[in-house]
């Protein structure tokens, strides 16, 4: 922790206990997994950047408060890990577009077969969006997609969290990159209801985030979220007609 670099925690003073540490060593891991894996479906690593003092009625330990000079080291060491070939980043997706929203909204990303293999950072909260596009119009030389509001020239990405199956569907078939959550705060577990995580399925979002994927010890009523055949992807059923595969190239 008194190394320089940043640190991976769920909260300071709480729990700070990762599996891997530091960042840059996180991301080592998840190159060599690659390495061992070519032909991987792509990897959305979603980066939150925390920076609470206070938590209910408790003080914490004060965090950093992230800066543009904290923002380029971020992209720093994730270049410093992942080559540009191995990276989806925001330039190769606007290409010629003036906009990253412009290239999204007329469908130029990649293949599955082009993605095959490669990595796709972007920043979960918004708290600092507005640092990271400082000086850089759209996205342009950074290194992760922004948590970003249709109609905005960084919209590539957008989170829908709690978003029904409807509105992640017509986001997802105008081209956005969705996350939605399929559970929270263990109410869907401890319950055994199932119709969030339905619902978020039916939806399409291309990220499904949960406290309770395949090979987590199922808790309380045995709630977990998987796909039928127990894959960790699947083709996106608001995009693709049968018969479709994301096995092979």
């Amino acid at each position: 922790m008194a190394a320089p670099g940043f640190k991976v925690l769920h909260m300071q003073d709480v729990d700070y206990v990762s599996t891997c540490q530091p960042f840059r060593f996180c991301l080592k891991q998840i190159r060599e997994w690659s390495d061992s894996h070519p032909g991987h479906v792509p990897l959305f690593l979603l980066i939150e950047t925390k920076q609470s003092e206070t938590v209910g009625r408790w003080e914490m330990t004060a965090s950093e408060k992230f800066t543009t000079a904290t923002l380029d080291a971020l992209d720093g060491e994730i270049r410093s890990v992942f080559s540009e070939d191995r990276l989806i980043t925001p330039d190769k997706i606007r290409g010629r577009y003036d906009t990253l929203e412009q290239a999204v909204l007329a469908g130029h990303w990649p293949t599955l077969a082009e993605a095959r293999g490669k990595v796709v950072f972007l920043l979960d909260q918004k708290n600092v969006s507005a640092l990271y596009l400082a000086g850089h119009p759209a996205l342009r030389g950074r290194v992760l997609f922004t948590n970003a509001d249709p109609g905005t020239p960084d919209a590539a990405f957008v989170e829908r969290n709690e978003g029904g199956a409807a509105e992640i569907a017509d986001l997802v078939r105008r081209g956005y990159l969705v996350r939605t959550r399929t559970d929270w705060d263990t109410k869907q577990a401890r319950l055994g209801d199932t119709a969030r995580r339905d619902e978020a399925m039916a939806g399409g979002a291309q990220m499904l985030s949960t406290d309770y994927p395949a090979g987590e010890p199922a808790r309380w009523t045995g709630y977990q979220v998987v796909f039928p055949d127990g894959a960790p992807a699947r083709c996106n059923p608001v995009l693709t007609v049968p018969p479709c595969r994301i096995t092979g190239p």
